[in-house]
């Protein structure tokens, strides 16, 4: 049952009754003088309803809410939580340079020399970068020399990683 509120004018004072739907607009005796009250609307009332599984305060304008700012719709992907893409766009990655695949090249090289247990062990900054040169070389699209030059430093990434399984 819905909880009502009313006014008595000979007490001057407001109480809150239980009341079925049916009865709401029913004037009810007060508590305190047994005088008939009427019914009042709260300052405090508040309306919602759901969509979309969200709870939408009435009247609803369609739109979401992230974080208090205003949103077109809810997160509806792999997310942090915090972070929402229409209020933090994701940056795109910048290309890698000529000298950042050169400079991959000489390294998947020098890994060849190195023993793939000591490599395995130290993680340094020189593997982050690589890390980070791989992911661009593969995520992102260039020039016409700059994609065959990444053409070239994955295949021979590929061939080394060949080479390992046969021994």
């Amino acid at each position: 049952m819905p909880l009502y509120e009313y006014f008595c004018a000979e007490c001057n004072g407001v109480f809150e009754l239980l009341r079925p739907a049916k009865q709401a607009s029913m004037d009810q005796p007060c508590p305190e003088c047994d005088e008939d009250a009427k019914r009042i609307v709260s300052r405090e009332f508040a309306m919602f309803t759901y969509r979309d599984g969200y709870p939408r305060r009435i009247p609803d304008d369609g739109s979401f809410y992230h974080f208090g700012k205003r949103v077109s719709a809810p997160i509806s992907g792999p997310s942090d939580g915090f972070s929402h893409p229409e209020i933090n766009p994701v940056e795109p990655t910048e290309r890698p340079t000529i000298e950042d695949i050169e400079t991959y090249e000489l390294l998947q090289e020098a890994k060849k020399h190195v023993d793939p247990e000591i490599r395995a062990r130290v993680i340094d900054d020189t593997s982050r970068k690589e890390d980070d040169v791989r992911k661009r070389l593969r995520t992102t699209k260039g020039t016409k020399v700059e994609e065959r030059a990444k053409q070239t430093a994955l295949k021979a990434e590929r061939e080394m990683a060949k080479k390992k399984l046969k021994e």
